[in-house]
């Protein structure tokens, strides 16, 4: 899961739409390369959500993963379904 903004260079931003150049395309697909590779299969592009299919089991839909996401406004947490 994601932490801090310390993590941003590792994992990029969970929502595009802070990227500093959210117009270019380069940055878009960097971010999502980043996020993919830290098993971040979830951006956030407002209130768009964009997944990257990883082909394997990622175990992000347990049960409390799940309750993770009760009861909380999109924004609260990490980008997912």
């Amino acid at each position: 899961m994601e932490g801090g903004l310390h993590d941003r260079d590792r994992v990029g931003v969970q929502d595009a739409v802070l990227l500093e150049d959210y117009l270019s395309e380069e940055a878009f697909v960097n971010n999502l390369e980043r996020r993919f590779k830290e098993h971040l299969i979830y951006t956030y592009i407002g209130p768009v959500l964009v997944s990257v299919n990883p082909y394997k089991d990622l175990n992000i839909y347990t049960s409390e993963y799940i309750k993770e996401y009760e009861n909380r406004n999109f924004f609260e947490t990490s980008p997912h379904m």
